[in-house]
């Protein structure tokens, strides 16, 4: 994980090497999630909306709930960050109880796509705002920064599915069919939850070595003191 620029990596790791050294558990716990939602996503013959519906709401539920009050708990004394990752879980938990509702309720297309949109520009926006204060500080700013702004991007994206699409095609060999809202807004989601599972997965493993180097260095440290 790259440290944000004109900051001295020791003096970011200094109060919160032990926060760093905590925190790596928290992308891989939301890595597994968003490649679960990626292959589910990917192998299932089901686009529609329900399906839609019920992906979101699991992984708001499992990878924003869980991920925000998890990854609250290890930010030690940053009561900033921490704060932010609390609203950002209380908001996926109320989008994941809205989605799950909705899949008995109105499982439509056009409440598929404003649910997500609702959620992506609000979540994204606070883990975006988290990095962007916590950048001079902290090595996970950059990583907080990327992951808010590619949830923005999703939101953004969203916006521009027609939420009452529909039109036939036909391609090579015969082969034909229906193009909607729904499949291609699940299709999106899909790959924006690989996106997010490769680069969380990335991070979590940089977060991991980083301790590992920083335990080393501390124990060069040490002896060349008992060597003095």
């Amino acid at each position: 994980m790259a440290h944000p620029a004109g900051v001295d990596p020791r003096a970011t790791l200094g109060p919160t090497s032990g926060i760093a050294r905590r925190y790596w558990p928290v992308p891989l716990v939301r890595a597994i999630v968003a490649a679960i939602v990626a292959l589910v996503t990917t192998f299932s013959l089901d686009h529609s909306s329900v399906l839609g519906l019920l992906v979101f709401g699991v992984f708001a539920l499992a990878g924003g709930v869980l991920g925000g009050v998890f990854g609250a708990s290890r930010l030690g004394d940053d009561h900033a960050s921490r704060t932010l990752f609390v609203v950002q879980a209380a908001v996926s938990g109320i989008a994941a109880i809205v989605a799950l509702a909705l899949v008995f309720v109105a499982p439509s297309p056009p409440a598929y796509v404003y649910l997500v949109v609702a959620w992506a520009v609000i979540t994204g926006l606070l883990e975006l705002v988290a990095g962007v204060l916590g950048r001079a500080r902290s090595v996970l700013a950059r990583d907080w920064m990327t992951v808010g702004g590619i949830t923005v991007l999703l939101g953004i994206a969203f916006l521009a599915v027609p939420p009452d699409f529909t039109t036939d095609f036909s391609g090579a060999q015969g082969v034909s069919g229906t193009m909607t809202t729904s499949i291609m807004a699940v299709g999106l989601f899909g790959a924006y939850a690989a996106i997010l599972a490769a680069y969380l997965a990335i991070g979590a493993f940089t977060l991991k070595g980083e301790r590992a180097r920083t335990a080393a260095a501390t124990l060069a440290t040490t002896d060349e003191r008992s060597a003095s």
